[in-house]
């Protein structure tokens, strides 16, 4: 079927504007993103009815929503994280990977409960901020060089706990929609734990999606409750558990 651009643009919106927090990976990949993000869509010509979005980075993201059966054949080979949005069978049975279940987490301004701390905002063109964050990601074991440090600090918006010039937490918000911004990276480094300090880290940028007039998203594994206590604290509530896969 041929579709004019325009045409599928209105069906993308009205999807988006249907359920954002659904969509917001979609929307924000083909507007912020589109060099490093493919889609494909399954449309009867008024509507989508499912589509497979792959962002490209260090690993594939990919997220299959709807009817995405006929386009299972075409993810692409490699390391790739998947999530599935709706009906799981097809996709599970077909993918070979390690499935996990994660919770969809949410929180506006009426349920936000903000703890205070010393969070501050990390800055890509503050050099000591650059290295601190590159020690904190080794830590991690996710090592990244410079330039790519400067680049997630600069299109992503983190906050970190700083003492004496090293990062013992940070939490982001890697994708921010005016209606919808998803908190992630959570990470505190292992002597710092148990201090509070993912907490204060995830209070802060989940108050600035709230300043911002969105609501804020994240997702844990349905495993980590340890996790799921520190976000429930801070008023966020689970509307749903889905599938991930895991390819290595």
């Amino acid at each position: 079927m041929i579709i004019e651009l325009d045409g599928l643009w209105r069906m993308v919106t009205k999807l988006y504007l249907s359920d954002p927090m659904s969509h917001a990976y979609l929307m924000n990949d083909l507007v912020r993103e589109i060099d490093r993000t493919s889609v494909m869509f399954n449309t009867d010509g008024r509507s989508v009815k499912g589509y497979m979005l792959v962002w490209r980075s260090e690993t594939l993201s990919v997220h299959l929503w709807g009817e995405y059966e006929p386009l299972l054949n075409m993810i692409p080979e490699g390391k790739a994280v998947i999530q599935i949005w709706g009906r799981e069978e097809p996709a599970l049975v077909r993918l070979r990977g390690r499935g996990e279940e994660f919770v969809d987490m949410v929180v506006d301004e009426r349920g936000f409960n903000p703890v205070p701390g010393g969070a501050i905002r990390l800055r890509h063109d503050d050099e000591g901020h650059v290295e601190a964050f590159l020690r904190i990601k080794e830590v991690q074991g996710r090592e990244i060089n410079e330039a790519r440090a400067k680049e997630l600090l600069r299109r992503w918006r983190y906050y970190g706990l700083l003492e004496k010039g090293e990062l013992l937490s940070i939490a982001c918000a890697y994708i921010r929609m005016p209606e919808v911004w998803i908190v992630g990276d959570v990470f505190t480094v292992p002597e710092a734990r148990g201090r509070g300090y993912a907490k204060i880290a995830t209070s802060a940028i989940t108050r600035d999606a709230i300043s911002s007039g969105a609501v804020a998203m994240l997702h844990v594994s349905s495993t980590n409750s340890s996790a799921m206590k520190v976000y429930m604290a801070l008023g966020y509530r689970p509307i749903r558990t889905r599938s991930w896969v895991f390819v290595e």
